[in-house]
């Protein structure tokens, strides 16, 4: 049977399709890039000014600007998770450091950080910190609902040991004790548990050991707190009674 050459048109076609598709792709993600740097430079130098000057504030005009590079970016690659939840922290950034906005635009503001994280869990569904972030941002608006529960469940079965999920864990769950079913509940005492049971070799340790230990006697939990840990746990911590 006679074979083609890679010089024979009927395979250099497919390959110049091939390679014109990878060049517009390139261009597509390299200019969302762009608009996305732009976006993130601003919201930088918002926070610079606003360490600098506690009453510095973002005009609507900044915003809706900064807003727009962002949208161009997702416009380009909406697959991009990252930007997903980079325009929602943005937005939420502006909302609770931004005096006399109007009901109506928060309201939007607040759908609109909603839908963006939403959309980041279904496109990257085994990403623990969304999960964290989103339970956040859910206590942040008062929504202590069935979502919130889902996404603080997630975060920690997804990254039980990073410890940016167990301190959110380990915040909201204290903060919020008596809204939680037991099951979470549970979940925080577990955070707590496996903060103050880390590697005694790990420099770690100590830590994320007085984090805990700190937080649980700020909001004076001790007792329920102990009451949901383990044996083990309880004798670590130093805080149970025997």
């Amino acid at each position: 049977m006679p074979t083609l050459s890679i010089s024979h048109p009927l395979l250099r076609f497919p390959l110049l399709l091939a390679a014109l598709a990878f060049a517009w792709w390139a261009a597509k993600t390299g200019q969302a890039g762009i608009y996305q740097f732009q976006a993130n430079s601003y919201v930088e130098l918002w926070q610079h000014q606003r360490l600098k000057n506690p009453d510095f504030q973002v005009s609507n005009e900044q915003y809706q600007s900064t807003l727009d590079k962002s949208r161009q970016a997702l416009n380009l690659v909406p697959y991009n998770t990252d930007y997903w939840t980079t325009i929602a922290d943005m937005q939420l950034w502006y909302l609770s450091n931004t005096a006399n906005i109007p009901i109506t635009q928060q309201t939007i503001i607040k759908s609109d950080i909603f839908a963006a994280y939403r959309t980041a869990l279904k496109q990257r569904p085994t990403w623990p910190y969304s999960y964290s972030n989103f339970a956040a941002i859910k206590a942040r608006f008062g929504e202590v609902d069935s979502e919130f529960i889902h996404a603080l469940h997630k975060a920690n079965q997804l990254g039980a040991n990073e410890t940016e999920v167990i301190h959110i864990t380990i915040e909201l769950g204290l903060i919020l004790w008596s809204q939680l079913d037991k099951s979470t509940q549970k979940l925080v005492a577990n955070a707590v548990e496996r903060s103050i049971t880390w590697d005694s070799s790990s420099k770690l340790n100590n830590k994320e050991r007085v984090f805990a230990l700190s937080l649980v006697g700020a909001y004076q939990k001790q007792a329920e707190i102990c009451a949901l840990m383990s044996v083990e746990g309880q004798k670590i911590s130093n805080m149970c009674a025997s």
